[in-house]
């Protein structure tokens, strides 16, 4: 899987991010928004985001992908987040949407063959998260968002980006 480390993922596509650091520094630009407010723009995106910047995170995913059923979360994904995006992507083509998750890197796990990104759930249940979420897009164009660690010469993955969901 290929990586990025600039800011592309801020201004295009989607993205779930699990990286403190980046996530704390979009709740300050004022770019937080509820699931809720989110899945109610199915109905009639606004003309413009609702938000100051080029990004929107949004908060509330992770509660649903741990709560619901594995098969239900990824239901969920498929047919009320997937279709949302690719909305989005097509009313708001300089627009990033930000997926925030306050679980540990470790929660998230990389398939080998299929470049598949799989959510481990606090009751160690697997949601296949990057297949639900951006389908056959993930396989094919998602990439790991990384930034440097405090080590120099070593990074630390912070999150899933896909730029465009075909």
């Amino acid at each position: 899987m290929e990586t990025i480390s600039n800011t592309v993922w801020q201004r295009k596509g989607s993205c779930v991010v699990f990286d403190r650091k980046r996530l704390g520094g979009l709740i300050h630009e004022g770019s937080l928004i509820s699931l809720r407010e989110a899945l109610s723009w199915s109905k009639e995106i606004p003309a413009t985001p609702p938000v100051p910047g080029r990004t929107i995170l949004v908060s509330g995913l992770e509660t649903v992908v741990e709560i619901a059923a594995p098969q239900d979360a990824e239901d969920f994904l498929k047919r009320r987040i997937r279709p949302l995006l690719v909305s989005l992507q097509n009313r708001w083509t300089d627009c990033g949407v930000v997926f925030g998750f306050s679980s540990h890197a470790k929660a998230f796990e990389e398939t080998t063959l299929e470049e598949e990104v799989l959510f481990r759930r606090r009751d160690r249940e697997i949601v296949r998260l990057s297949k639900a979420l951006w389908d056959g897009s993930g396989a094919l164009d998602m990439k790991r968002i990384v930034r440097e660690a405090d080590k120099p010469g070593e990074e630390i993955t912070v999150g899933y980006y896909v730029a465009r969901i075909s």
